[in-house]
């Protein structure tokens, strides 16, 4: 006699679904698993990857700073071509790192006191042309750049670079000196209404200015012209 077929439950049905879909996750793992396999590894050397670069970055930075840190030593004690050998030395094997490019400021200043005004010129514009950090030294840095060119006699390019200076950092207190300076060379090129119109900005300000008096003086020399 033939028994009655017993009737699904959804629990039952729930079940079956349940084993179907393990047996088939089963089997896919089972023929694809050198794939997955290359796959988990991939992603798992990429976070190695991520971390030993950010780990020695971090170590790179450290070490980088620790010499600029020597070099800075050497400097204020006057030992300018024990500074110059460090800094050479950070620039070239740490370069990219923040410490590098403040290297970078510091050599092209050493150049300058030197009088190795073109060994300062290239320096100095290399800094400003990989430095992302501090205004008031991107500022600075520009400055000493100017400074090259107004020896070289390059009066209206020295004007140009102390007005961006000036432009970057107007709340550093050296701001003031940069439009005059650049104010100045612009006369020396000949730009007289450019001259002017600093000069009158200058002369405008606070008294606290600490270049009101020489733009006032150098308003009557222009106007004597």
């Amino acid at each position: 006699m033939l028994k009655p077929k017993k009737k699904m439950r959804k629990h039952d049905l729930k079940e079956d679904k349940f084993v179907k879909f393990t047996l088939q996750a089963k089997t896919y793992i089972d023929e694809n698993y050198q794939k997955l396999m290359r796959i988990a590894l991939g992603v798992g050397a990429v976070i190695i990857i991520l971390v030993f670069y950010y780990y020695n970055s971090q170590e790179t930075a450290k070490e980088a700073n620790s010499q600029l840190g020597i070099a800075e030593i050497e400097y204020k004690n006057g030992n300018l071509s024990k500074a110059s050998e460090r800094l050479e030395k950070l620039i070239d094997e740490y370069d990219g790192t923040d410490s590098a490019d403040k290297g970078l400021f510091l050599l092209a200043n050493i150049y300058y006191q030197q009088k190795r005004y073109e060994d300062a010129r290239i320096h100095f514009d290399r800094f400003v042309s990989a430095y992302s950090g501090s205004n008031i030294l991107l500022a600075s840095g520009y400055a000493g750049l100017a400074a090259c060119e107004e020896v070289d006699s390059n009066f209206s390019e020295a004007a140009k670079l102390y007005e961006e200076a000036a432009d970057l950092a107007p709340d550093f207190p050296e701001s003031d000196n940069y439009y005059y300076l650049s104010a100045l060379c612009y006369k020396r090129a000949g730009e007289l209404d450019k001259a002017r119109s600093l000069f009158e900005e200058l002369a405008s300000e606070a008294k606290s200015s600490q270049r009101v008096r020489d733009a006032e003086m150098q308003l009557v020399l222009l106007g004597n012209e």
